[in-house]
């Protein structure tokens, strides 16, 4: 069978599904929600769905270990494999509940199992032909980039060119990503000698099935976002804005409860993977550990710059190089072992919350499959520990922040405060 070079970050998602099956919290799926106003066009839409299919063996492939250089790759199938039929559910009053889409989250639907990677679905509802259109994705095979590159192809309704071959992995020796790791390993063993919380502590629940909660801004409330955000920040490096919110929304959530948290840990998206329209499938995204001084997260404009202080100095420190060192050495464990070892050297933590901005969905595009499209967003799943999730995108404009919990992990109150402060930081409103 034809094999792929696998990423590292495909060896972490890989070792965190494993950790959630062997904590009882289930396999990694994400959901994405398109809403349409009127019919989007069968035809078109299963056309483009059984085309991603068939150029895209990474659909059936599955995760090894090669035994010669102990090297991770995709091994991927002979011949592709069959797309999942649409489900067309019959015309309905209302929207998918949020029952509905936390079924979702764990693999299934009302009747079954989920079998395949990707499932689409398409919703009717309401008196004027609105339609929801729901995604349900594994995370241990895409992510945000990969997610809007999917979209994207979906809503051209073609995808003839089969994906470019993705480049070989490069290969170094022990000795040489030992040291490009060990500046990161210090900081990392300095962050658990001063303390680091999640959402989640020693002797709490790990919680019951994912839950989440969609902060919708509307036009207006996303303009004056936009504004704040280029105040603070510039018209190009838009990263620590969001940081910084989902930051204090974590800082918020540990004085709500009493807890002191010297440090957050706080891990931020960053493109390791060629750049390609065509390579969908594996992940895209490494990981850059910035390391948070609560103590300077009084106000919005103090915590934006102390973000952009930090990700300055990492990017002076290499950081971003020797958090992919370190995830390359790790990746030469056994799957299993890697999230404990984690949890053991952080003192039962992964890191303080997991969040990304995925950026804008479909830019320049006002339709999807021949209906006007009104809004996108995406809805990833979370583990305990970290136990919550902050998670910003946009179309044409319009913001959504997407909180992602396990239930019972976070309680209704401190999730209206931390509601009401996310809005608050964006939009510098009172």
């Amino acid at each position: 069978m034809p094999l792929l070079p696998a990423t590292s970050v495909d060896f972490f998602l890989s070792g965190l599904e494993s950790f959630m099956r062997r904590s009882g919290q289930g396999t990694h799926w994400g959901v994405t929600q398109l809403r349409l106003s009127g019919r989007p066009d069968k035809h078109a839409l299963t056309r483009a769905w059984e085309q991603i299919h068939s150029c895209h063996p990474m659909l059936g492939a599955r995760l090894r270990r090669q035994w010669r250089g102990w090297q991770w790759v995709w091994e991927t199938p002979s011949q592709p494999i069959p797309a999942p039929a649409i489900h067309w559910h019959p015309a309905q009053t209302a929207p998918p509940d949020s029952a509905a889409i936390r079924l979702r989250l764990l693999g299934r639907t009302e009747s079954s199992q989920l079998t395949t990677p990707l499932w689409i679905e398409v919703f009717p509802w309401g008196p004027e032909n609105d339609h929801v259109i729901l995604l349900t994705w594994r995370h241990s095979l895409l992510d945000g980039t990969g997610i809007n590159l999917l979209l994207e192809k979906l809503a051209a309704g073609s995808c003839a060119c089969p994906p470019p071959p993705a480049a070989p992995a490069k290969r170094e020796s022990f000795a040489s990503l030992y040291s490009k790791a060990k500046p990161l390993i210090d900081r990392l063993h300095a962050m658990t000698s001063a303390g680091c919380l999640s959402a989640w502590s020693r002797g709490m629940h790990q919680g019951g099935p994912p839950a989440y909660r969609l902060i919708e801004f509307s036009d207006q409330e996303s303009q004056q976002a936009t504004a704040r955000l280029r105040s603070l920040c510039g018209d190009f490096l838009h990263m620590p804005f969001h940081a910084a919110v989902a930051a204090r929304a974590l800082h918020l959530l540990h004085s709500l409860r009493g807890w002191i948290s010297p440090e957050i840990h706080l891990h931020l998206p960053v493109q390791i993977r060629g750049r390609s329209r065509d390579l969908i499938f594996g992940n895209h995204m490494g990981s850059l550990p910035l390391f948070l001084n609560s103590s300077t997260l009084t106000t919005m404009d103090q915590s934006v710059a102390h973000v952009l202080e930090k990700y300055r100095e990492s990017t002076r420190k290499n950081v971003p190089q020797a958090s992919e060192a370190l995830m390359t050495l790790a990746s030469h464990m056994p799957v299993g072992a890697f999230i404990p070892a984690v949890r053991l050297t952080n003192r039962g933590q992964i890191c303080s919350l997991f969040h990304s901005h995925t950026g804008a969905f479909l830019p320049g595009r006002s339709d999807f499959a021949g209906a006007a499209l009104q809004n996108i967003c995406t809805i990833p799943s979370v583990c305990t520990p970290p136990g919550l999730g902050v998670f910003a995108s946009d179309y044409a404009g319009r913001i959504t922040v997407t909180l992602a919990w396990r239930e019972n992990g976070i309680s209704p109150d401190e999730l209206d405060a931390i509601e009401e402060q996310i809005r608050i930081d964006m939009t510098g409103g009172q």
